[in-house]
């Protein structure tokens, strides 16, 4: 079938979710055939990527870079997708094993390249898997590229016709190095580091070799957790979703601070020297309150999403500065960063942009720009202090469907009824998961335990509505 460049009238649903295509390995978009439809999709839209200029500059070449995390399916994945991208005239790096942001930076890096591949599922558990797609700008792709995809993906497009297959080369090695260099050549302030004790979680993920390496060319000491994956304990109990086997080493091992990443390596939350464990919202308050000082906050403007803590923007106003809110999503958050010309912006998860730096979040350049904005005691349970966090809780619920919230009449009259408990001094926020059967209920007030049984009484109305 000849390639099609799609047409904005096109009404087929979305393959994508809020980061990439993601499934249980062998199911839905990740059978085998479908992501021989996916890659095929993708390489005839690439054949139109003039007509996507946000996302493909001009001049570069026809080079993909495929990445993957720890999961024991990203093998055969990888193989896959790199045999097929092959297939249809682009030379392939194969890059390994490497944080989703490695595969943002070397496609902004590498002028040959056109198109970075991810194969992840970022926080989920071993059982699943994703594709997702970087530009050579070193962002995600844009929704209209997306879309477009999704269309021909559904008509069943190929690219034309070529005379020979791509080339495929193994280009880790090569690429870790590069990616490890920069990181290190990103840290501002490291003269200050030398000798201290730093300590990571990198949940048997992506980040296992990178994060380590480049901490210890800093000059820290380096005690490391979640370095052991065998393919089926990414985030088992371990990185981002778990920092508190972190918090114990931390408090044990004299570290000044730790840093616990998520599988893919885009995800970053610190925990202090007595194993406070913190959250996004104090990186993004911290750093904003730096940048601010040191002139290079331009609109005075730190951009979150409405998932961010409310003690966030009251500490913000406290240094004379502002939160732009988003929907949940680091794109939105990108996006806001990028139409206002505001260079930070994250969300609480700990997935953080550093404009300066970066076009997409990088759990260890977080880590090390968070390093680069404390005083020289590097005292992170100081300093966080100075932004108190309300009693925030977030649930799920599982869901067969998701059904808007405002057609949900129990629902609608639960939070109603937490509005009116809450008299202004708080907030109620509902959503479902992009990429899982969820809703997600968060709540924050001053009392923890009025809290509580708001969010209690909201996800039992979901429970008896669409459970």
């Amino acid at each position: 079938m000849r390639a099609s460049s799609g047409s904005s009238r096109d009404t087929s649903p979305l393959i994508f979710g809020t980061d990439g295509v993601r499934a249980r390995v062998g199911e839905g978009y990740l059978e085998d055939s479908s992501i021989e439809r996916i890659v095929a999709a993708t390489a005839a839209v690439l054949t139109f990527q003039d007509r996507f200029p946000e996302d493909f500059p001009p001049g570069r070449g026809r080079t993909v870079v495929v990445v993957r995390d720890t999961r024991e399916s990203g093998s055969l994945l990888s193989e896959r997708i790199c045999k097929s991208f092959a297939r249809y005239g682009h030379d392939v790096a194969d890059l390994g094993i490497l944080p989703t942001p490695g595969a943002a930076w070397i496609a902004a890096a590498w002028p040959e390249v056109t198109l970075g591949v991810v194969i992840s599922a970022s926080h989920n558990p071993a059982e699943y898997n994703g594709i997702k797609f970087v530009t050579p700008g070193g962002a995600k792709v844009s929704p209209e590229f997306e879309a477009a995809v999704s269309s021909a993906y559904w008509r069943h497009d190929r690219p034309p016709r070529v005379e020979s297959a791509g080339m495929m080369v193994d280009r880790a090695e090569e690429g870790r190095e590069e990616y490890v260099s920069w990181l290190v050549s990103a840290c501002r302030r490291p003269e200050r580091l030398q000798g201290q004790t730093i300590a990571v979680d990198c949940a048997n993920g992506a980040t296992y070799e990178v994060a380590p390496e480049v901490l210890r060319r800093l000059g820290l000491k380096v005690r490391v957790l979640g370095d052991q994956p065998d393919g089926k304990n990414i985030n088992l109990e371990c990185g981002a979703l778990h920092p508190e086997r972190l918090a114990a080493l931390v408090r044990g091992s004299g570290a000044v601070l730790g840093f616990c990443f998520d599988g893919d390596g885009d995800r970053m939350i610190p925990v202090t020297a007595k194993g406070n464990i913190l959250d996004g919202d104090h990186v993004l308050f911290l750093a904003g309150k730096h940048l601010h000082t040191t002139g290079r906050l331009p609109h005075k403007t730190v951009v979150a999403t409405i998932m961010s803590n409310v003690g966030l923007e009251i500490a913000l106003e406290a240094e004379g500065l502002n939160l732009l809110r988003t929907a949940v999503g680091d794109r939105n958050v990108y996006l806001a960063m990028l139409e206002g010309g505001h260079p930070l912006g994250g969300e609480q998860s700990g997935h953080l942009i550093f404009l300066e730096d970066s076009r997409t979040g990088d759990g260890i350049l977080a880590g090390l720009c968070l390093l680069d904005v404390l005083s020289d005691s590097l005292d992170l349970d100081r300093e966080a202090a100075r932004m108190r966090r309300f009693p925030q809780l977030l649930k799920n619920v599982k869901v067969r469907e998701k059904v808007p919230f405002e057609a949900l009449p129990k629902v609608a009259a639960a939070v109603t009824a937490a509005e009116r408990r809450l008299a202004g001094d708080g907030r109620v926020v509902l959503r479902y998961s992009g990429t899982e059967p969820l809703a997600r209920v968060m709540l924050e007030g001053p009392d923890p335990g009025v809290v509580e049984e708001l969010v209690d009484s909201i996800c039992d109305a979901i429970r008896g509505s669409i459970e």
